[in-house]
């Protein structure tokens, strides 16, 4: 290390240890630890007026509130501090989505009067916390003994109710009963038969059917204040319970609760059943992307010619983007004017950024025309995405013996095939050291027909073969003198082959 270099290091040392340690450039990331309600669906948000708008007809149902609907009542001597229960039910939104068969429910609830916004589910003294007691509820006189249990724990229960039948009486719950859960466990959503309690009431949970139990919604905030959750497999469910298949005309009715046996002087809420046909609450089939239409080229080192009439190997690229990759394209799903290819490959192609897919098609099983027609390559990626792109090329069958001039220099004499096979047999032929034909000397025609070839295995009766004498290859390097400062001189190279060469052949 230089001089220099030493002293800048001791400076820069000092300098750190008379201003402490050193910052670090990047902070801790905070994670945020996903609560464990929080099983959450890409449309949810707690916000029921957002993610089931009404404006969207067919597709969501809004079931009002009206005069029908039982809202908890509120003792005078915490009414003014409440204000408005946190399991008051002002209006149920519904939304069927039929691709994945799933029913969709926010339970809406009135303004909170105490912080913007509505009141938070669950939230018993409406303090902006559902896990929280006002100090100002529990001092006064009586309600001491005033809990607001968090996660709709304890006795604390919200949820719909399902009336498939249309007697009046549910059949089917869904939400959080009214069983405190066992030790600290939190209290799950579930999806049970319904057990009906009578008019005005809300039904008991029954058996579970945890098959049919979706995503849910329910977090302590302000800005996310609303209880939220999906029945999954619904038609089915609709069919266990009917005994019929759902369709669009299908009638439902629905009504809603909610309420706590330890919110001393509030009463519960009890929203009854509103009818309304599936049909109306099923959002309309979502817009069919169009496929993608990658650039693509068919044989271009033929010049788009192909030969339909002979087993020519057509080659066909497919140019990735930044917005497509080509390797997610299922081979399976690859065609060419209907053949299925029998071999493809991935490379980058020079000056090019993104890789190409080629795709090698044999030329006979191509359903073309003759003459200049359109070659469709079809596919589709490995998520169902439809992949479709046309080029224009040239059909010529037994184009070799037929393209003449200008026509016959853009094409290879022979198929690719042919070329291939012949390119073998070449390397066969030469393996063997035989000459392609033998000079008898004959003079005459008579001495010529004299001949005679017997073409059998040369194979003696005890099963050895008869040895075939081989040319011997010889490799020499002439001396120009006997001295041996004159002698040709053999690069090192040369030398290291040819004594491969002469311990392989067995010479010294």
């Amino acid at each position: 290390m230089s001089l220099f270099a030493r002293l800048l290091q001791a400076v820069r040392s000092w300098r750190r240890r008379r201003g402490g340690s050193k910052p670090v450039r990047y902070a801790g990331i905070a994670m945020e630890q996903l609560d464990h309600r929080q099983l959450l669906s890409v449309t949810f948000t707690g916000n029921v007026t957002t993610d089931f708008p009404s404006t969207t007809s067919p597709g969501v149902v809004v079931l009002p509130d009206n005069a029908l609907v039982q809202h908890p009542t509120i003792a005078p001597q915490i009414s003014g501090i409440v204000k408005v229960s946190g399991f008051d039910v002002s209006g149920l939104r519904v939304s069927y989505d039929a691709t994945d068969d799933t029913l969709s429910v926010g339970i809406e609830q009135p303004a909170s009067q105490n912080h913007a916004g509505p009141v938070i589910a669950g939230d018993a003294d409406n303090n902006g916390n559902s896990g929280t007691v006002n100090p100002a509820v529990t001092s006064t006189p009586g309600f001491a003994g005033f809990q607001d249990v968090p996660d709709l724990g304890g006795t604390e229960h919200m949820g719909i109710f399902l009336d498939f039948l249309g007697t009046g009486e549910p059949q089917i719950v869904a939400g959080f009963s009214t069983t405190p859960p066992a030790g600290q466990a939190a209290k799950p959503f579930q999806v049970a038969t319904a057990i009906p309690t009578g008019p005005n009431a809300a039904p008991l949970f029954g058996t579970e059917l945890p098959q049919f139990e979706g995503n849910l919604y329910l977090v302590n905030s302000i800005n996310n204040p609303n209880l939220e959750f999906s029945i999954t497999h619904f038609s089915q469910l609709y069919q266990q319970v009917t005994g019929t298949p759902m369709t669009p005309s299908s009638v439902l009715a629905m009504g809603a609760f909610g309420g706590s046996g330890q919110d001393i002087g509030i009463s519960e809420a009890f929203f009854p059943e509103q009818t309304f046909t599936i049909g109306k609450a099923t959002l309309p089939p979502p817009a069919t992307c169009p496929p993608i239409s990658p650039t693509i080229l068919i044989n271009p080192h033929e010049h788009r010619i192909i030969d339909t009439a002979h087993r020519d190997l057509v080659r066909v690229y497919v140019f990735g983007t930044s917005g497509f990759d080509v390797t997610t394209i299922d081979p399976a799903t690859a065609r060419l004017a209907g053949a299925s290819p029998i071999t493809y490959f991935t490379r980058k192609w020079p000056h090019s950024e993104f890789p190409v897919e080629t795709f090698v098609f044999n030329a006979r099983d191509l359903n073309l025309p003759p003459g200049m027609t359109t070659a469709t390559f079809t596919a589709s990626t490995r998520s169902g995405q439809q992949i479709t792109s046309a080029r224009e090329v040239l059909n010529i069958p037994f184009a070799p013996q037929r393209a003449v001039g200008y026509l016959r220099t853009r094409i290879g004499y022979e198929s690719a095939y042919k070329r291939l096979d012949a390119a073998g047999k070449q390397s066969v032929a030469g393996s063997g050291g035989a000459a392609s034909s033998v000079n008898l000397g004959a003079t005459s025609q008579a001495a010529a027909r004299a001949v005679r070839v017997n073409y059998n295995s040369m194979v003696s009766g005890t099963g050895a073969t008869t040895p075939v004498l081989t040319p011997r290859e010889v490799v020499s390097v002439r001396r120009s003198s006997s001295a041996p400062s004159q002698q040709a001189k053999v690069s090192r190279r040369l030398n290291a082959s040819m004594s491969a060469f002469l311990s392989q052949a067995g010479a010294s």
